[in-house]
């Protein structure tokens, strides 16, 4: 009769179990970017000129191409 003592330790565990794998999922979409534009002058230039385009966020070099972070608001279910 030992599995009558561990009966409530081991629903006790399920129900924890369960209780955290049915929490909330949060879920975030990635940060688009437009990289078409040639990265001359280093991350400050390329950051200088997505903003004077219009792109709040800024932007950086990647493999000697400008990319510029859209500004698409990000929405969590």
């Amino acid at each position: 009769m030992a599995f009558g003592t561990y009966q409530p330790f081991l629903f006790g565990i399920l129900f924890i179990t369960l209780v955290l794998a049915s929490g909330p999922t949060i879920i975030k979409a990635g940060e688009s970017l437009d990289c078409e534009y040639p990265c001359n002058g280093g991350n400050g230039q390329c950051n200088k000129y997505c903003v004077s385009q219009g792109y709040k966020k800024g932007g950086s070099c990647s493999r000697s191409v400008c990319c510029c972070i859209n500004n698409a608001q990000i929405l969590d279910p």
